[in-house]
């Protein structure tokens, strides 16, 4: 359970018989809907004016509203959990919704997707993903490109475990000047790319000052998974 039951009943000055009702609800979601404002009370031994009073004083509507938005409370939690253990350190729905919006708000304009060596082939995976899911993605490293006479401003996107590649920063720097919004997927927290960039994810990078990719990184393989995960959870 990831909500904390104990400081909601001291924040809304919360009844015994309403934080168990809260404490029900919250560990039985599904089933809460099916069974209603009744059974809900029925189950925890109390009245039905109970529950109702706990969804005025947590600030809902009624018992639907309540129920659906702790519902959406934890899955959202769940998700920010599952994706900063695994794959990305410093991920927020917050940061989730940033995305989300960005990439809707250039569903017809250009994103040009960019990143060398290492980080090359998963770029290009990034690009033929959001291509599929029909945006207009392309790779490219050149300024020319981004800067071209577009209708509305096009987005960026880099991959650079490093956040320091000189090709990759050179590149961000003038889309910044541009006004060019940037994402970055990096491997280090503070880059000079993360100055630059409207969001940066730092993904889990288990060899941070291995350069040259010659021990067992997973830096690679997690942005390909954290980015599955933003078009499942945001995109889709």
């Amino acid at each position: 359970m990831d909500i904390d039951i104990y400081k909601l009943g001291e924040k809304f000055n919360l009844t015994e018989s309403e934080e168990l009702a809260l404490r029900y609800i919250v560990n039985n979601i599904e089933k809460s809907l099916e069974i209603g404002v009744r059974g809900v009370a029925k189950e925890c031994f109390a009245s039905t004016s109970v529950v109702m009073n706990l969804s005025k004083k947590l600030g809902y509507k009624g018992f639907i509203d309540m129920v659906y938005r702790l519902e959406l409370e934890l899955k959202s939690t769940s998700i920010e959990k599952t994706i900063t253990e695994n794959f990305c350190i410093d991920f927020s729905i917050q940061k989730g919704m940033k995305f989300r919006n960005l990439l809707n708000k250039t569903k017809n304009k250009a994103i040009f997707v960019h990143g060398v060596g290492f980080s090359g082939p998963i770029s290009k995976y990034i690009c033929d993903k959001l291509m599929i899911l029909g945006y207009f993605s392309m790779m490219s490293e050149y300024m020319e490109s981004v800067e071209k006479n577009y209708e509305e401003k096009p987005l960026l996107i880099v991959v650079s475990k490093s956040g320091e590649t000189s090709a990759i920063l050179n590149l961000c720097q003038k889309a910044k000047l541009k006004n060019v919004p940037i994402i970055v997927f990096t491997g280090m927290k503070n880059s000079s790319m993360e100055k630059c960039s409207e969001i940066t994810f730092v993904i889990k990078n288990s060899n941070p000052l291995d350069d040259r990719n010659l021990e067992k990184n997973d830096f690679f393989g997690n942005t390909i998974l954290f980015f599955e995960e933003l078009i499942e959870q945001y995109l889709k």
